[in-house]
């Protein structure tokens, strides 16, 4: 008989996150049943149903200006690891097809340019907390031939000549 060792626990969220991340679901839940009280559930939901609606319209009238004016920004040659312009617009949109009021007045913020100073340092505090990605790796010198390229020699079989890649040594 085999004794297997037993699975390792993934590693546990920290506890900050975990707190952040409760009291977030606990201010939203507190923010929809208080408008409830005050205006009515059916008038909550449809006000919980328009900024999801206005979050994706904004989503493509953002999305839209912000690649124009990213693509403008780096065909003028603009440092691409500088803050790219809309970006902060652009989070404000997804923030509002988030379900959710609290979530939409943070993306109401973000939305508005006299408010957005309020994010930048936190939107610079977590840019420089995510390690950096090295993309591609190793470089393996090679030729590429193609197949039209390669040498044809032609057999004779029963049923004709056929050509015959040549697929070297």
């Amino acid at each position: 008989m085999t004794h297997q060792q037993p699975q390792a626990a993934p590693p546990r969220v920290p506890f900050a996150i975990r707190l952040a991340l409760a009291a977030w679901v606990v201010a939203e839940a507190a923010a929809f049943f208080g408008l409830a009280y005050l205006i009515g559930f059916l008038y909550t939901v449809l006000i919980f149903v328009g900024t999801t609606v206005l979050g994706f319209a904004l989503i493509r009238y953002v999305g839209a200006k912000s690649f124009r004016a990213a693509r403008d920004y780096l065909n003028s040659g603009g440092d691409p690891s500088r803050e790219l312009p809309n970006g902060y617009a652009l989070a404000g949109a997804a923030c509002l097809i988030v379900p959710g009021f609290v979530t939409d007045l943070v993306g109401l913020l973000l939305l508005f340019p006299p408010t957005r100073f309020v994010f930048r340092g936190l939107g610079r505090w977590i840019a420089s907390r995510v390690p950096t990605v090295h993309l591609g790796g190793d470089v393996i010198d090679g030729e590429v031939i193609d197949e039209r390229d390669a040498p044809v020699r032609h057999d004779r079989d029963d049923d004709g000549p056929r050509p015959i890649i040549d697929q070297g040594p």
